[in-house]
């Protein structure tokens, strides 16, 4: 039975990507920094394919590596790597101008997007090369494609992570490991759980409604299947046309 390692398991995303998951018979280990938000969302999915729960701190590469070989040695592989932990919205930071941003907060915004996607990648890589298959989907953001103001540091590792992923699909080809990205718009989350909001943050797109997190979950889901075995290397927009680049 395949396995599907995610991380900021909490996420609304993730929820709806397991259930795709698991109805096509994977099994999915849930990390993040909020436990009782991933247990939130194994007991959400439920079964016994929910195979690991546990809190995890991307931005710490040691605790990364022994979460990661632990579920390698007891599964076999990794045969999945959905690294969705990152944001901003749980650091409740205002949105500022980079130079009104306090330098302090700059690495809260950065290593959990940044430092946090290169350490599971570096973790689980190996493993995947020993398998002689793979896939790895980072979640980049609307910011990531086209920048927004006020968020300038999100921007930017999000738009790293974009180019992080087209550098890693073109070193992992020769091992069957395919890399993608996924950038959602303004998108539903339990921080804007609203589709339609009334105004405010978030922007209504030309298709009418936010990203839902089932789209998300669904977008996850496809780039893992056999559906997408040609697919490697893209940033999936998923924003009804908000982030148009």
């Amino acid at each position: 039975m395949p396995l599907a390692m995610f991380t900021g398991a909490a996420s609304w995303f993730v929820r709806e990507a397991s259930r795709n998951l698991i109805a096509d018979g994977w099994q999915v280990a849930l990390s993040d920094i909020d436990l009782d938000g991933a247990k939130a969302t194994a007991k959400e999915v439920g079964g016994d394919n929910v195979a690991a729960v546990d809190r995890l701190d991307v931005t710490d590469l040691a605790a990364v590596k022994a979460y990661a070989d632990g579920l390698a040695a007891e599964h076999g592989t990794i045969d999945a790597l959905v690294n969705v932990a990152g944001g901003t919205n749980y650091l409740k930071l205002p949105r500022l101008p980079l130079h009104e941003t306090d330098p302090a907060n700059w690495p809260r915004i950065l290593a959990p997007n940044i430092n946090g996607t290169i350490n599971c990648c570096y973790t689980v890589i190996p493993h995947m090369i020993g398998a002689g298959h793979g896939v790895i989907i980072n979640l980049s953001s609307g910011m990531g494609l086209k920048g927004k103001a006020n968020m300038a540091l999100y921007s930017f590792a999000k738009g790293g992570i974009v180019t992080f992923t087209h550098a890693l699909c073109q070193e992992l080809a020769q091992y069957d490991i395919r890399v993608n990205a996924i950038a959602p718009g303004s998108a539903e989350s339990r921080w804007m759980p609203e589709l339609k909001p009334a105004g405010g943050r978030a922007t209504v797109p030309p298709l009418g409604a936010r990203t839902s997190a089932k789209d998300v979950g669904d977008a996850i889901h496809f780039l893992i299947s056999d559906k997408a075995r040609h697919i490697t290397g893209i940033c999936l927009d998923i924003s009804g046309g908000s982030s148009l680049h």
